[in-house]
């Protein structure tokens, strides 16, 4: 039979690993100060050493083991606390402190009934434990925002992982020999696997989000936001569907405007317009996109002819009525073409090419109008 680890030397190890990674976090925090969520990151492995070190030199009183207790939760929360300022959100909710104080309690009251160094009180430490790995892995697992890579879900898989080792010590403090704290010893055989998993997906985080911004930002037109054709072409696998309407619409004597009024009048009725587009596009997954200088096409999933034409109407008149609120902007109106995608469409070109034939047809009737 295999002898078992030594306490003290996993304990040194996790110390060491803690502090490594508390290094790299707070490198990155003070080259980006507005980043604060590797500081909360940094500061939960600064704290799980000192917790560490705690258990070491503490004489295993109630209170003390207690305090220590509801530290080592703060410092795995402290996961969770980071990813929600990665987020935007408030760091700590208000639920998040009474569970740091649960998990005190957790260990004080078996230990203040039982003694410090009873299987009853172990088991409530590593409960208190258990608890806070559990709601910070299942968040940051099952709350995955899409887009971002799998540097979140290998977080959270990472703080899931450490549950198992947990139950293993509950059982063995339950229904083992006492000669040995299982409680320390499983969870600190945990650490070398986990602890750079779970740090090593939270480091993958901030550049799987500088990824999907630079990937989209390709797809965007810079001017006004909307889709460019690459974009365009990036949603045919959702939008590229027999009964979904598509609407090409372009400003009327864009050319003159520019002429008259300069580039940049011309470029500010541009953003507007796609603005007043966004307020009227109602129906999840429609979208909008530019395909060149002052034409635009937007994709209206199962709508009907009737539909997009109602549509139509309601952005030239929401256009007219920002315009009419911006007296340094001439006014302007626009002219749309309707069609649909039908069964042997292969891309958005058949679509847009019929479309944009309506769209002439509402120019040689008197621009201003939907066809």
């Amino acid at each position: 039979m295999l002898d078992l680890p030594d306490i003290q030397t996993l304990r040194l190890c996790s110390m060491l690993a803690s502090l490594a990674f508390f290094g790299v976090f707070a490198c990155l925090w003070v080259g980006r100060r507005d980043e604060s969520y590797f500081l909360h990151w940094g500061a939960g492995s600064l704290l799980y050493t000192f917790v560490i070190l705690g258990f070491n030199v503490s004489d295993h009183s109630p209170v003390e083991d207690g305090l220590l207790y509801a530290l080592l939760s703060t410092s795995t929360l402290s996961v969770l606390t980071g990813v929600r300022r990665f987020d935007g959100q408030a760091p700590v909710p208000p639920w998040l402190i009474g569970l740091i104080l649960l998990s005190g309690l957790f260990y004080a009251v078996p230990a203040q009934i039982f003694g410090s160094d009873s299987a009853p009180a172990r088991i409530g430490g590593t409960c208190a434990n258990l608890l806070a790995m559990a709601v910070s892995g299942g968040l940051l697992f099952f709350g995955h925002r899409g887009g971002e890579g799998p540097g979140r879900r290998i977080a959270g898989s990472a703080l899931l992982g450490f549950i198992p080792g947990f139950l293993a010590a509950i059982a063995a403090e339950a229904y083992g020999s006492a000669d040995v704290n299982m409680a320390a010893l499983i969870p600190m055989l945990c650490d070398p696997l986990l602890l750079p998993v779970l740090n090593l997906g939270l480091l993958a985080m901030p550049g799987e989000r500088a990824q999907a911004r630079l990937r989209e930002a390709a797809l965007r037109d810079p001017l006004t936001g909307a889709w460019n054709r690459a974009g365009l072409a990036a949603l045919a696998p959702r939008l590229l569907r027999p009964g979904n309407a598509v609407i090409v619409l372009d400003v009327d004597h864009f050319k003159t405007i520019n002429d008259q009024h300069g580039h940049g009048v011309g470029d500010r009725i541009l953003t507007l317009l796609v603005e007043s587009a966004r307020t009227v596009l109602h129906s999840p997954g429609s979208e909008i996109a530019r395909l060149g200088g002052d034409e635009f096409v937007m994709v209206l999933p199962e709508r009907s002819h009737a539909e997009a034409s109602g549509l139509a109407d309601e952005l030239r008149h929401a256009l007219r009525s920002r315009l009419r609120r911006m007296p340094d902007l001439p006014p302007c109106t626009i002219s749309l073409g309707i069609a649909a995608i039908e069964a042997g469409d292969r891309d958005f070109a058949q679509a847009i090419e019929r479309a944009d034939a309506a769209l002439y047809r509402a120019k040689a009737q008197g621009r201003d109008r939907a066809a």
